[in-house]
């Protein structure tokens, strides 16, 4: 063991052994709940630090819309996704996310209301609420997951391949991306031997039980491979246990599938399944000595607004909502204090005295804020569980239709959450909108196990005429809620504009752009009046459309962009018409620059492994007359190709900066250099990227390196 983690261990018996005179706390249970970010479930909530509203990839600022109790399909929540969805700490590149647009909406700009989760709002309001929680891991649940279990991923980025979460038990063809330190790609079996918290606490005699038989441990060799793991056991004994009084020091909770509040999945009901969990443990004699933890492992592609701190080359993640639940936790506290999953493993070390697993706990918050052990306990909390919404979404907007033509499917989700099988008498769209489904007669009565059943509504938009259209969708069955009506809209249109964006290069600022073109086309039978073509930003246009457009015929809108700023510039060009489904607007987006990076890619060829190839030198210029730009950091970091994913963010230690003319600042008119170095550690492809982050709105500036060892 390293001297500084001796130290920072000594320093945890230190503090555990003062606190656990005054701690009562004795079981110490940590629920983990599935991809959602603070933003999405908690962003609108009082003193804490949400967002309502967020800015893409365009520069507009847009509102965040509303997240249905289930959404039709899975957002992408990759590293590489995660790494371009942040964009270096700008967090503006959501909407790019693949799976992003459903059902005619943002789905990955959406968020909840305390309407939608009301006993999470309660227990938010009467306990503590973490507004400054991150997921470990700049990637998906699995490494996430590990870092729960044992403050560390074994350099595993993402999920296994395929999803298994069957670790040591897969299938032997099953493998995970893991990366070292040195940004090496590997993937081997998802099979780890690295020390847990579950050891920590075994050899220092404390109880400890993972409730789900799917739970992370079966990822670690010595725990599902021997007598170990007979504390894994199903997820339905907790509330026994909890009930009962009969809870382990520390229990890991890996709520059931249907239950986990994965974005297919039921909110509500995954909602009601913790407040089953929680009533259970208030309800028994373990409530007055026990912590509780809620989290959700990774942020799942929805959007939050804050950036990620940078630790070490995995992470932190994205924001992750978390609850503090306690007799002794503060009444009605918010906590602005930096924590991640690893947080939690360090409050349970402080709490029973033992050692930090890795320099990741060691570092962490205690979440000692969060708590009040004087105070007179808080009594129990028991809320009721609500009826789930049988169908999802309750509205459906589609997208601006040509009239006559048929719009993408959009989907709903039809869930039965009784105990009864649920009779389906009649599912029916009206006006512009028609529906399909494969739901049949009835659907199975709720099951503890998998959840409810469900079934898929299919509904389409067929504009019979321009303009705003609207509709409903009716579902008609036995449940409670029945019927269960949708409001439906679309727009119909004549004109169709291509394409309806138009992204400009990075430009100096006060210089033109090349010209970019879009077409205007009219498909009505007869003609169509322009009475106005106008540019809006720092743009401007030209076109070939007069004040009217035949029937069947086009005109083309020529633009150009003029930044009069650095940073994303954004505008439109709006066509007003006579058409029904008018104004037709063509979004525009572009950078403006005072700072040039020149080369934007080096290629340093084949060099033996370990020899340095020939210095390369790169030059920045500011080509502002009067601003002076700050510089404010270069780094060197790896990015390597594994099937179709690209890895980045890791230290690249085939590349150095040997040396640089650059200061802290650069004044109007001037240029400094960059000179990188090239030292291969292996044979193969050497990939990496140089950036050099300045203080303006366009940064960072970066080169692409690319290089093979021999």
């Amino acid at each position: 063991m390293r001297w500084f983690q001796l130290l920072a261990a000594a320093a945890c018996l230190l503090v555990s052994s003062a606190s656990q005179a005054q701690s009562p706390i004795k079981h110490v249970v940590f629920i983990l709940h599935e991809n959602r970010t603070f933003d999405n479930l908690f962003g609108t909530f009082p003193n804490a630090s949400g967002a309502t509203t967020a800015t893409i990839s365009t520069g507009q600022v847009i509102s965040l819309g509303h997240t249905p109790d289930r959404t039709p399909l899975p957002l992408n929540h990759t590293w590489p996704t995660e790494m371009m969805v942040t964009n270096f700490g700008k967090m503006d590149k959501f909407d790019q996310l693949t799976g992003c647009t459903q059902n005619g909406s943002l789905m990955c700009l959406t968020q909840y209301t305390q309407a939608d989760i009301p006993n999470l709002w309660k227990y938010a309001s009467t306990f503590v609420l973490a507004d400054n929680f991150f997921s470990s891991l700049h990637g998906p649940s699995f490494p996430n997951h590990l870092y729960v279990i044992g403050a560390q991923n074994g350099g595993a980025v993402n999920n296994t391949n395929p999803i298994t979460n069957q670790g040591c038990a897969a299938a032997a063809t099953t493998n995970v991306v893991v990366i070292d330190g040195q940004g090496e790609i590997s993937t081997p079996y998802p099979c780890f031997d690295f020390p847990t918290l579950a050891d920590s606490l075994q050899a220092a005699g404390l109880s400890w039980r993972a409730y789900n038989t799917g739970s992370d441990f079966a990822a670690i060799n010595h725990i599902r491979n021997s007598a170990l793991w007979k504390n894994i056991i199903p997820i339905s004994q907790f509330a026994v246990d909890a009930a009962a009084g009969k809870l382990p020091a520390v229990s890991w909770v890996l709520p059931p599938g249907a239950e986990n509040q994965y974005p297919t999945n039921s909110v509500c009901d995954g909602e009601n399944w913790t407040v089953t969990q929680l009533n259970a443990l208030m309800q028994g004699p373990d409530w007055s000595s026990t912590a509780v933890f809620i989290a959700w492992d990774d942020f799942g592609g929805f959007y939050d607004h804050v950036a990620p701190p940078r630790v070490d080359e995995y992470g932190l993640g994205p924001r992750v909502p978390a609850l503090v639940i306690s007799p002794y936790a503060k009444p009605g506290y918010v906590s602005h204090v930096q924590y991640d999953h690893t947080s939690v493993l360090k409050f349970i070390e402080t709490q029973f005295g033992l050692a930090a697993l890795t320099s990741r706990d060691a570092a962490s918050a205690d979440f000692s804020d969060a708590f009040d052990f004087t105070q007179t306990p808080q009594a129990p909390l028991v809320l009721q569980t609500r009826h789930c919404p049988a169908a999802a979404p309750d509205s459906i907007s589609f997208l601006p239709e040509l009239v006559g033509t048929t719009s993408r499917v959009a989907q709903v989700t039809l869930s039965n959450f009784n105990s009864t099988a649920m009779t389906i008498s009649s599912i029916v769209a009206n006006h512009d909108f028609a529906t399909s489904n494969n739901c049949g007669g009835s659907l199975a009565p709720y099951s503890p196990t998998n959840g409810p059943k469900t079934c898929a509504i299919s509904v389409t938009f067929t504009p019979t005429a321009a303009g705003n259209r609207s509709g409903t969708l009716t579902i008609t069955d036995s449940d409670s809620s029945s019927p269960q009506v949708l409001q439906l809209g679309g727009i119909g249109t004549h004109l169709t504009l291509a394409p309806a964006i138009e992204t400009f290069s990075t430009i100096p600022v006060g210089s033109a752009s090349n010209f970019k073109t879009a077409t205007l086309t009219n498909q009505a039978t007869g003609a169509i009046t322009i009475s106005g073509i106008v540019a809006a930003g720092d743009f401007t246009q030209s076109n070939t459309c007069g004040t009217s457009l035949a029937a069947g015929a086009n005109c083309s809108i020529t633009v150009r962009f003029v930044p009069t700023a650095t940073g994303t510039r954004f505008g439109t060009v709006t066509i007003s018409d006579s058409d029904s489904g008018g104004p037709h607007v063509l979004n525009l987006t572009g950078t403006g620059t005072n700072v040039g990076l020149a080369p934007t890619s080096i290629n340093f060829g084949t060099v033996t492994v370990g020899t340095t190839a020939t210095s390369t030198t790169a030059t920045l210029t500011n080509r502002s007359r009067t601003a002076t730009v700050a510089i404010t950091g270069m780094t060197v970091t790896g990015s390597q190709i594994s099937g179709v994913n690209t890895y980045t963010q890791i230290t690249a230690s085939d590349y150095t900066i040997a040396n640089t003319t650059c200061g802290a600042t650069l004044a109007p008119g001037k240029n400094c250099t960059i000179t990188i170095n090239f030292t291969p550690t292996l044979v193969g492809p050497r990939n990496g990227i140089f950036n050099i982050f300045e203080a303006e709105a366009d940064g960072p500036q970066g080169i692409t390196l690319v290089g093979s060892g021999k």
